[in-house]
């Protein structure tokens, strides 16, 4: 009996609204269309039919290509920058490491024992060599050493005048000049003309951890004042000698400042 009532009241609800359907077109048929031009204009509204969908999806689709290129590209940046970061990490450390060992040996050389003449360069001789000035004035002697603002050892003394001297430095084809490292070994570093010898005359203990070849009183110099750095480059240990090669233009040197030692006779 439920049921039928139902089925009863959906008929009735449906004719109804075919009933209301009609009568609506019928309004709007003699209203000049006026209703279904109103409900269209709000669907337009809702839903305006001039929008470019195409257009909507290639904006977001170019939008995030661009946000995603600008995200590779900034990894890409913060990854390089990484890199750089640690290669500073890497030569700070080898500086560093370098100050330390030029510090120590800066240290080992008693300052109070020498005094220094400032000298430059003024003019190639007919034998191109430079001289410089000071001579028998300044109480110069052959085999004094020439050292720069660095400490380093650039030549030394070979001729001597009144008022001028000549230097043979580091970079000419005839330089030769006796030299020890840390452990003792006797050394002659010799410039061939086309690059830098170094090799010993004496070892009294075989070792491929040189740094610094430098001056000693044995060769009646003044002690400690490096000749070269060899830290950097390749040394060959074999029949019980040690020896390297420098390239002549890793000896290049400024002529501003240069200085002659001298050793302290005063008490």
């Amino acid at each position: 009996m439920k049921n039928e009532n139902l089925t009863v009241r959906n008929y009735i609800i449906y004719v109804i609204f075919v009933l209301f359907s009609f009568s609506i077109m019928v309004l709007d048929y003699f209203s000049n269309q006026e209703i279904s031009s109103t409900i269209s204009k709000r669907m337009n509204f809702l839903i305006p039919s001039n929008v470019n969908f195409s257009e909507y999806i290639e904006f977001f689709d170019n939008d995030l290509f661009q946000t995603r290129n600008s995200l590779i590209n900034e990894n890409i940046r913060l990854k390089n920058e990484v890199l750089e970061l640690r290669q500073l990490k890497i030569e700070n450390d080898l500086l560093k490491d370098e100050l330390d060992s030029n510090k120590n040996l800066i240290e080992s050389v008693d300052s109070s024992n020498y005094f220094y003449v400032k000298t430059t360069p003024f003019i190639k001789n007919n034998e191109s060599k430079f001289l410089i000035s000071g001579g028998y004035d300044q109480n110069f002697m052959k085999g004094d050493i020439v050292i720069n603002d660095e400490g380093f050892v650039i030549g030394f003394v070979d001729k001597i005048f009144q008022n001028h001297s000549e230097i043979i430095f580091l970079t000419d084809s005839d330089f030769s000049m006796p030299g020890l490292d840390r452990f003792g070994n006797e050394y002659l570093v010799q410039n061939n003309g086309s690059e830098i010898l170094v090799y010993t005359t004496l070892v009294r203990e075989l070792s491929s951890n040189i740094d610094f070849i430098f001056t000693d009183t044995r060769f009646d110099q003044p002690s400690r004042f490096p000749i070269v750095s060899l830290t950097d480059a390749k040394i060959t240990t074999d029949d019980n000698k040690i020896s390297s090669t420098l390239e002549i233009n890793n000896a290049s040197f400024s002529f501003a400042d240069m200085y002659i030692v001298k050793i302290n006779d005063l008490p």
